[in-house]
């Protein structure tokens, strides 16, 4: 008898350990998944929202929490509002406060305890695209094309990546994803850029300039498809026409890489990628592996880590609602008609629209 009442009770205090330590970060029984995302803007708002709403991101109920730094000069508030307004009681925000030094980046800081907090109520980040990223943070000198807009995301967002992935600066860190390997981090255009120099590496400040040795637009317009990576050289030569399309290029895929191995996608694939920057990944940092290219060879379009599988790297945006929408359209090219639709776009050039399809497919699984 007593024996039997031991046995409960031993059970008993394993399945409150067990319930107690069932992370925020999911609701077993209602299938809820709950990610974070840097840059809450009521844009990247609404392409999660659409995502889901069109089961792109494959979940049966999300929580987001987007995080930004008190000290931005981005105004969230329109996003709170949109919010508000429109009840998306499943979206909720994280403020990082306080300041930390350039040289305190790569250590435990002011804002590490606000890094943790975030992993420990989540199942994975998302870091998303934006301004150009500031050299002296990785060590190099202030580009005459490099503008820099809004430092202090870029000095928290390094720092969280840090945190998480660990790098060359300091070796001796250990990384939070030690303790929790399988948690999912995806970096989106500045987002790969950021893990890059998190980890110790460095970034071409322009590639035309850089890589391509041109000086003028004209010169990467006439490169071809390929070889433009930002619609904003067509804008410059075009600043009444606001409603063109961003840029796409196709992108080929390394051996065994990531896109291959757990996305089914073939070495002989090459889709197109909607490309948005002039900066890009030089250096490559410590214990990242370059899983896919630009055509020429000389992009790196996508990166994943050498010891935490859950981690990606994308230099090009799979993210933008405009990709899934039959209902937005722009103009082709300059003084054509507003009937270019880009879902159609990538549908009609295979395997573009599934192979975006196939980066959310996976970034709910491995959320799950």
């Amino acid at each position: 008898m007593k024996r039997n009442i031991m046995k409960s009770i031993f059970f008993l205090i394993v399945f409150l350990i067990g319930t107690f330590l069932i992370p925020a970060a999911a609701n077993p029984k209602t299938g809820e998944i709950v990610f974070a995302m840097c840059r809450p803007e009521v844009s990247q708002i609404k392409n999660i929202e659409t995502m889901f709403e069109k089961d792109i991101l494959q979940a049966k109920h999300i929580k987001l929490i987007g995080v930004y730094h008190e000290d931005e000069t981005i105004d969230y508030t329109p996003a709170r509002k949109y919010v508000e307004d429109n009840k998306l009681t499943w979206v909720s925000f994280k403020v990082i406060k306080g300041k930390v030094k350039i040289a305190d980046l790569y250590k435990e800081n002011a804002w590490t305890s606000q890094f943790k907090e975030i992993m420990n109520s989540t199942r994975g980040i998302i870091f998303t695209g934006g301004d150009d990223f500031p050299p002296d943070v990785y060590g190099e000198k202030h580009s005459l094309l490099t503008e820099v807009e809004n430092p202090v995301r870029h000095y928290y967002e390094t720092s969280f990546e840090f945190h998480l992935l660990g790098g060359s600066q300091n070796p001796v860190f250990v990384p939070f994803l030690e303790s929790r390997k399988d948690y999912v981090v995806l970096g989106i255009c500045l987002g790969c850029q950021t893990m890059n120099i998190a980890c110790g590496g460095t970034l071409i400040q322009d590639i035309p300039q850089q890589v391509y040795n041109f000086s003028n637009v004209q010169q990467v317009l006439d490169a071809g498809q390929d070889m433009i990576h930002s619609g904003r050289y067509i804008s410059a030569l075009n600043p009444a026409e606001t409603d063109l399309p961003p840029a796409f290029h196709r992108i080929k895929f390394k051996k065994d890489s990531l896109f291959i191995e757990k996305m089914g996608m073939k070495e002989t694939d090459y889709p197109l990628v909607l490309t948005a920057h002039h900066q890009a990944i030089d250096k490559i940092g410590k214990d990242l592996v370059v899983i896919a290219t630009s055509m020429d060879g000389k992009i790196v379009e996508a990166i994943r880590h050498n010891k935490y599988k859950n981690v990606l790297g994308i230099q090009f945006h799979p993210e933008p609602f405009s990709l899934y929408m039959k209902e937005k359209y722009f103009r082709k090219a300059p003084g054509e008609p507003v009937n270019f639709n880009l879902k159609d776009y990538l549908e009609s050039n295979p395997p573009s629209m599934e192979f975006h399809k196939k980066i959310w497919q996976w970034f709910s699984e491995v959320l799950r």
